[in-house]
């Protein structure tokens, strides 16, 4: 009795001691209105140099025909991509949705997003390696799932899950409706909000990984390239690291064989690869609906949707 009982105490300092890990990944790169009001800077991208953060990008090439001129545009990819902390990554062309447009305009749209990407790459020995499902819509169905999977694998994709996020688009909308009609107040009530239910989040998948795996995974975190993670990323990578987290690339956190699980999930929803491993579907229904969330932020969101 007591050699089981120093077994499990040692099994749960161990626990307990683990390194715990993430990475970072950016969507919606490169987000050129932004930059434009910043005097064609990404100040994100210089927090992150400042941090020396090591961070996956995808891109939506055809961001680069929007708002400026596309050489300036380009200049910002390039900027992104030929930065040392920064796994580039395809994001398709015009960030459609698999499910809503089809195999043959989804794959064409993944073609034509990878054009400068791929290139920029090149330029620097590298190759262009992932891809992330706009919206992680995979496809209504496991015959869409398969027939995108074999399509993205024949051209040497790796497909990007990802273990938690926080809709910080939805965040960053309310953020930056604050700032523009001045309420400096609303907007730091706001930022420091996301930070907060972020790390609440980062808890709440902490210890559903020890009741599912039994054990800390090498977590990769979804966010989007925006004002608000411009304004509070740093806040939140310092309240991680408080946490005890470390900072790992895309490739070192897919080294955890958690990501080769088999994922009974083949609908459209973009939800976490947690709950896609989940083989019952009530009980994923569960650990959705008890996942922490900001009521009052969502409603604001669907609110300002409604008034724009």
């Amino acid at each position: 009795m007591k050699l089981r009982l120093l077994f499990a105490c040692s099994l749960l300092a161990s626990v307990a001691l683990a390194q715990k890990e993430v990475s970072i990944t950016l969507d919606d790169v490169p987000n050129v209105g932004l930059y434009k009001k910043d005097n064609n800077r990404s100040l994100l991208l210089e927090n992150i140099t400042r941090l020396q953060l090591p961070v996956a990008i995808f891109s939506n090439e055809g961001n680069l025909y929007q708002n400026t001129s596309a050489a300036d545009n380009y200049k910002a990819l390039a900027q992104w991509i030929g930065n040392k902390n920064i796994t580039a990554g395809n994001h398709t062309f015009n960030h459609v949705g698999y499910s809503n447009v089809g195999a043959k305009v989804f794959e064409e749209s993944v073609e034509k997003g990878e054009v400068i990407t791929e290139n920029l790459l090149k330029q620097q020995g590298k190759t262009l390696r992932y891809f992330r499902f706009p919206f992680n819509d995979m496809g209504k169905d496991s015959s869409m799932h398969r027939q995108m999977k074999t399509f993205l694998q024949n051209k040497g994709y790796i497909v990007a899950p990802f273990t938690i996020e926080n809709s910080d688009w939805a965040y960053s909308a309310v953020y930056e409706d604050a700032l523009l009609h001045g309420d400096q107040a609303k907007a730091k009530t706001i930022g420091s909000t996301y930070v907060s239910t972020t790390l609440a989040l980062f808890d709440y998948f902490e210890a559903l990984c020890l009741k599912q795996l039994g054990r800390p995974i090498k977590h990769i975190y979804l966010c989007h390239d925006n004002a608000l993670n411009t304004d509070y990323l740093p806040a939140l990578v310092e309240g991680l690291q408080k946490k005890g987290y470390a900072f790992i690339t895309l490739d070192k956190a897919l080294t955890d064989d958690v990501y080769a699980r088999k994922e009974y999930y083949t609908g459209s929803a973009g939800f976490s690869w947690l709950y896609r491993w989940e083989p019952d579907a009530e009980k994923r229904k569960a650990l959705l609906r008890s996942e922490p969330e900001n009521a009052a932020l969502m409603k604001a969101y669907e609110t300002l949707q409604k008034k724009n």
